[in-house]
């Protein structure tokens, strides 16, 4: 599952909107609980927070019991049970980030014939201001407009709801991570590189722990061999993320969670973030591995 799977479009009123049990699967629209309900990092997994009943959502994906959802600058599950659609209205989400191939257009209004008000790069940081017609509306700077639901995924890491059992010192690690990769995005894949002019996969992914944590192998085999290896439900931020196929390790990356991750994937393009939960990098998983641990 990702932000840039299949979007089913439905014509509908605000009214229609409002009155919808969320039974079948549509684009983004607005929400609310209309009970206490856990919000979690995984359908059915480790729950980040409780949500109160009332708390307006953004629901991205209702395809099945559990609702993939955004709320309080991050994405997770909720039970589909509790949510209750409602006319798109504006609504703080937090911050997200642009993942894009180079850079999106932020438009006027919620759809591709308005006027483009400017461009985004990847990896930009926005602030999201609540939901209309399948588009976030956001602000950049000093422009509000809106901007298409798969180039924006909602990430901003709150203290206040990341997940019960994990430490602050370990807490913070992963985030010194990830905010450190981060940084890198748009950097190109070069060969063998291991320096902020260019890195091949595991240069970027040893160079980042070095200047943060701790150092690591140089190479995505010796990364897996030396660390403890975890499964993909057990997948935490900051873990690292290997792929290949026939038992042989073949590329890694750096797990951003919400099923996404940030690594510097081949030659000709550039540091960015890629899904996890579908896809060629899903079918091509082999294992996560731990550096940091609670």
């Amino acid at each position: 599952m990702n932000f840039s799977g299949k979007l089913i479009k439905v014509a509908a009123t605000a009214t229609l909107m409002a009155s919808l049990a969320c039974t079948n699967a549509f684009g983004l629209y607005a929400a609310n609980t209309t009970a206490s309900v856990n919000f979690r990092q995984t359908a059915g997994g480790s729950i980040i927070s409780t949500l109160p009943k009332g708390t307006q959502i953004a629901v991205i994906d209702n395809n099945g019991d559990w609702f993939r959802i955004a709320v309080n600058g991050m994405t997770g599950y909720v039970s589909g049970e509790y949510i209750k659609g409602m006319p798109d209205c504006d609504f703080s989400l937090g911050t997200a980030t642009v993942t894009c191939e180079s850079s999106v257009n932020l438009r006027a209004e919620p759809n591709t014939d308005s006027e483009v008000l400017s461009s985004v790069s990847n990896g930009s940081t926005v602030a999201v201001l609540g939901v209309k017609n399948d588009w976030y509306k956001v602000q950049v700077g000093d422009t509000v407009g809106y901007m298409y639901t798969p180039y924006v995924y909602v990430n901003g890491r709150m203290a206040s709801q990341t997940s019960r059992s994990d430490s602050s010192d370990a807490e913070a690690k992963r985030n010194q991570v990830l905010d450190y990769a981060a940084s890198f995005l748009g950097t190109p894949y070069v060969y063998g590189g291991s320096s902020p002019s260019g890195f091949d996969c595991s240069g970027f992914t040893s160079y980042v722990y070095k200047n943060t944590v701790r150092s690591i192998p140089r190479t995505a085999t010796s990364q897996r061999n030396a660390l403890t290896n975890v499964s993909m439900d057990e997948l935490k931020p900051a873990d690292l993320v290997f792929f290949g196929s026939g038992g042989s390790i073949s590329h890694v990356g750096i797990y951003v969670g919400n099923g996404k991750f940030i690594h510097s994937p081949h030659t000709g393009s550039v540091v960015k973030y890629d899904t996890l939960w579908s896809g060629n990098y899903n079918r091509r998983f082999v294992s996560g591995a731990r550096v940091i641990f609670d």
